[in-house]
């Protein structure tokens, strides 16, 4: 704690030294280290948003995608198998973030209609999975995407890995929710990155069929 140079000149003010620091110390004690110390990071900027609406007789539907974008560099290729067995953060800054107000599947694996925070998860043999992990709970629970991401997805949706599909190398991350003109209650995603892709069919399950399953 740091003291300040006092100066007493009577027995009165002596006496009162030792109550005063006890009384200091206390209240630095009580105090979290994070109201002693915080460094604030953030601010405005750009984040990409990929989204697909449907409007028909009997359905009205959300699906969007948003996350920060970072910048591809060619010795990340050779990081690939440094993924494996882990569930990494997805994109740049705070969350990437996934919303869907219907229930659908990615990858043929069901997604409830929610909120969603991302990761990347990589199994052991290399197959990957957008991670998704329930907002409200991950916000109660005060997860971030810094750091080791120790956190259990609600959801992992598979993904497959195209090595070196681009024509040319996509230096800022993208993802892309797209619908089939021919069907659109199916599409895809895509997350483009470097040289390559990571795809899943998108299947939008319609709710009166999702209730007669349950």
């Amino acid at each position: 704690m740091e003291h300040f140079p006092v100066s007493y000149h009577n027995t009165t003010h002596t006496m009162r030294l030792p109550i005063l620091s006890a009384a200091l110390a206390a209240l630095c004690f009580a105090l979290p280290a994070t109201a002693q110390k915080v460094q604030v990071f953030g601010g405005n900027g750009m984040r990409a948003n990929s989204s697909v609406i449907l409007f028909g007789a009997e359905l009205m539907a959300g699906i969007s995608v948003t996350h920060g974008q970072p910048t591809w560099h060619e010795e990340y290729t050779g990081m690939l198998d440094k993924l494996k067995g882990k569930t990494n953060r997805l994109g740049k800054d705070l969350w990437t973030t996934f919303m869907t107000s219907v229930p659908l599947t990615i990858g043929g694996q069901k997604v409830p209609a929610g909120s969603y925070v991302v990761g990347l998860h990589c199994d052991k043999e290399g197959n990957f999975a957008l991670a998704l992990l329930d907002a409200t709970k991950a916000m109660k629970a005060g997860a971030m995407p810094f750091g080791p991401q120790n956190w259990k997805a609600d959801v992992l949706t598979p993904l497959k890995l195209n090595k070196d599909v681009s024509k040319e190398s996509v230096e800022l991350m993208t993802m892309t929710l797209a619908a089939n003109k021919e069907d659109p209650m199916s599409g895809t995603f895509t997350l483009a990155w470097g040289p390559h892709t990571l795809t899943a069919d998108l299947k939008v399950t319609p709710a009166a069929k999702s209730d007669h399953d349950e």
